[in-house]
């Protein structure tokens, strides 16, 4: 009987024990992967700042920051996260706020302006899929992080103030990082 509860027993007990499953084998564009860590974190530390909707008869799940408010007195791109739970990944898109003036094509314009010098750059969003987005909302990021003055084009083909406000600035912030660590890029 003791050689039972030695040996027999635990071998028992091992082999009933379910081993947990992978998580399903990723495909896509890494910069787009969620791992299930991830997500786990997102959904309960992050999730409370931002309003959620789930669009009829989709399998995404799309998260717009609370802090942004929409006005029609200047522009604003409001970064928008997308989980695509199906299909373990996230993209990151970008949403008008209500300024009427705003074109197809976004036109951004930096500049940074020193004692002696003004070094200016441009970068577009021409077409809104999920990579250029993705690129678009990187080179936004990295503007924003080093302090450039921002620009963009609008209707009147003139170049307006962009992101001058710093609690803008802040809540696009918050969101590009929160998108990173849901994909684990950052």
């Amino acid at each position: 009987m003791k050689f039972f509860w030695i040996v027999i027993f635990p071998l028992l007990f091992w082999m009933s024990c379910e081993q947990p499953e992978a998580q399903k084998k990723f495909t896509g564009d890494k910069q787009f992967r969620t791992t299930d860590p991830s997500l786990l974190r997102f959904n309960n530390l992050r999730t409370v700042y931002y309003y959620r909707e789930r669009p009829k008869n989709t399998k995404l799940d799309i998260y717009k920051l609370r802090k942004f408010t929409m006005t029609k007195k200047y522009p604003l791109l409001i970064p928008v996260i997308i989980n695509n739970w199906m299909e373990d990944e996230a993209y990151l898109f970008f949403e008008n706020n209500l300024y009427p003036y705003f074109t197809d094509t976004i036109t951004v314009k930096w500049q940074t302006m020193t004692d002696s010098s003004t070094t200016e750059g441009i970068f577009e969003l021409a077409l809104r899929n999920k990579q250029n987005q993705y690129e678009f909302g990187g080179k936004l990021f990295e503007s924003i992080q080093k302090g450039h003055n921002l620009f963009i084009k609008n209707s009147k083909n003139e170049f307006v103030p962009f992101y001058n406000d710093l609690s803008d600035q802040s809540a696009f912030r918050m969101t590009i990082l929160d998108y990173y660590r849901l994909t684990e890029v950052y």
